[in-house]
């Protein structure tokens, strides 16, 4: 696959160094393609439909989100710190003519607009330093846009940042490709929660 995205011009399963994307490592980690069979199988079961919105949080080169296109989001969007991944990023989806798809480059704490989505995806992108603030910032959006938002956290090694302020909980927990696992999180509780009613996603615990 990457011997045919070459040809096309694409660049979306590399892994990159944070220190080789331009950045400080102790506030950013190694990016790397997490678009497989096992995000997909997440997405199938949370029974995406043109209502939903996602955004990737440290979408580095769009490898994500390029899996999240082939589910009918309104919105495939991605937040990514490093100006040259953010291109890269850019690059791929304007080469696919992905017209749902917009890269964002900036700091996911300071971020404004994550109004506009109902489901995050992150794949361990930072440490809890940098976490802490994007989750306050998340619990800010709930309040002031009353919603159900949905974290799809892959490798969740900031999982006691996630849910220390008791605003978001651990709904389900799925396998990944190296073993860490993927944690669903949500801020709604039983019937409210899109995730209550859904038998295929795997229980926590």
């Amino acid at each position: 696959m990457i011997f045919a995205d070459r040809l096309r011009g694409l660049d979306f399963l590399t892994a990159v160094r944070a220190e080789d994307a331009g950045l400080d490592p102790t506030y950013a980690f190694r990016s790397s393609p997490s678009g497989n069979k096992y995000l997909r199988r997440i997405l199938t079961d949370l029974k995406i439909t043109s209502k939903d919105a996602i955004l990737d949080i440290g979408c580095g080169k769009g490898s994500a989100m390029r899996t999240m296109l082939a589910f009918p989001f309104v919105r495939v969007d991605g937040i990514e710190l490093s100006e040259q991944l953010a291109a890269i990023a850019t690059r791929n989806f304007k080469r696919l003519k992905a017209q749902r798809a917009h890269v964002f480059h900036g700091d996911a704490s300071m971020f404004a607009g994550y109004d506009a989505y109902n489901i995050v995806y992150l794949y361990n992108p930072f440490p809890a330093n940098v976490m802490q603030p994007v989750v306050q910032a998340l619990m800010r959006s709930v309040h002031e846009a009353a919603r159900e938002l949905v974290i799809i956290y892959n490798n969740p090694t900031c999982h006691a940042t996630v849910v220390a302020q008791g605003v978001f909980a651990q709904k389900g927990r799925y396998p990944d490709q190296w073993g860490n696992g993927i944690v669903l999180y949500s801020n709604r509780d039983g019937r409210e929660s899109r995730l209550f009613a859904n038998k295929r996603i795997i229980r926590y615990g």
